[in-house]
């Protein structure tokens, strides 16, 4: 078995051949079958055997590890794609299980995109929902810090290596997921983020996820591209609207436009891909027959005054006063222009 590893690390660091092409050689491997000659001496270069295990011992000391397809520990889903990497790199103490869910989305996100990432990243994770996303600015940086508040946590899906954060200034976050959650890599210890990483990096969040959310996110984004993988990988893809004047959501309402399932509360994610999980209502007990009403109005979304006072049916000063003592409760959050949203 280790001398399979071996191949493996040794195929993983052949240039020259796809993504596909390494999981076909891979599965030769698995299966005993020796590859063609010119790859086979590649394979077999006894250097590899010394670089391996220099690259252990540093994975050790830096507390990570090497996973190959033939570990237990890799990812279930991922196996399943057939581009899937022939082995990553992990720091965590994650055990990654198959309810999972990528969150994605624009790096320049609204406080509106990035808050609705955190609470639905939450609210999935106190389910047992791991979080999969990028560690990217905005939508993803969100994701992962609602993830880390649940039993479900969080994993973080890197374009460099597993021992280089980026961006810098998520440090504190790269550091909280390696200790609580799972940060996990396809490129060796040292690589740095390159550009063409990144779409690579977006197929491993597809492939171990069994449903794709995408927040906020305009027509040229990395997340249209995870999105569009999920779909080929036959997972489940949904979107969040967003207003057609708003460039921000152009991506979002093109995906919906194309079949993505529309999400407008957490419990459509729930009823489309984990139906068997069910969310018990946290603080209804705690809210007046009449602020529920006006709390159910709010939703997860941004919703304006006259809306709340149309489908509640009640008098501009009621609806008023119940609004201030749901922000006195600290369950909804007032913005200018006469807008409200759940905390």
């Amino acid at each position: 078995m280790f001398s399979k590893k071996i191949s493996l690390f040794a195929l993983s660091r052949i240039k020259g051949l796809s993504k596909f092409r390494k999981r076909q050689i891979a599965q030769m491997i698995i299966d005993g079958i020796d590859p063609e000659i010119g790859i086979s001496e590649k394979i077999n270069d006894p250097n590899f055997r010394t670089e391996f295990e220099r690259e252990l011992d540093y994975l050790e000391k830096i507390g990570a590890q090497v996973l190959t397809i033939l570990d237990d520990g890799y990812p279930l889903l991922l196996k399943e794609i057939p581009d899937a990497p022939i082995l990553v790199y992990a720091k965590g103490p994650l055990k990654i299980k198959e309810e999972t869910i990528g969150v994605v989305g624009s790096r320049k996100a609204s406080y509106e995109g990035m808050n609705l990432a955190e609470k639905i990243g939450e609210t999935l994770s106190s389910l047992g929902v791991t979080v999969i996303s990028g560690l990217a600015r905005g939508i993803d940086t969100s994701a992962h810090k609602g993830g880390l508040k649940g039993k479900g946590k969080t994993v973080a899906v890197l374009g460099c290596g597993i021992d280089v954060c980026y961006p810098a200034e998520n440090r504190w976050l790269y550091e909280k997921i390696s200790h609580e959650g799972l940060v996990l890599s396809e490129y060796p210890p040292g690589e740095p983020p390159i550009s063409y990483h990144f779409p690579e990096r977006n197929r491993i969040i597809a492939g171990m996820s069994k449903a794709v959310l995408v927040v906020e996110a305009p027509r040229k984004s990395g997340a249209l591209i995870t999105a569009r993988l999920a779909l080929d990988y036959g997972r489940d893809v949904m979107a969040i609207p967003g207003s057609v004047f708003d460039e921000a959501y152009s991506g979002t309402n093109l995906l919906i436009k194309e079949g993505a399932r529309l999400v407008d509360r957490t419990e459509d994610i729930l009823e489309f891909s984990f139906p068997h999980i069910r969310r018990e209502r946290k603080g209804a007990s705690e809210l007046e027959n009449e602020e529920e009403i006006v709390y159910s109005i709010i939703g997860e979304r941004r919703t304006h005054i006259d809306e709340i006072i149309m489908k509640s049916r009640m008098d501009a000063s009621k609806v008023l006063g119940i609004l201030t003592k749901l922000e006195m409760k600290g369950v909804v959050r007032s913005f200018p222009g006469g807008f409200y949203l759940r905390v």
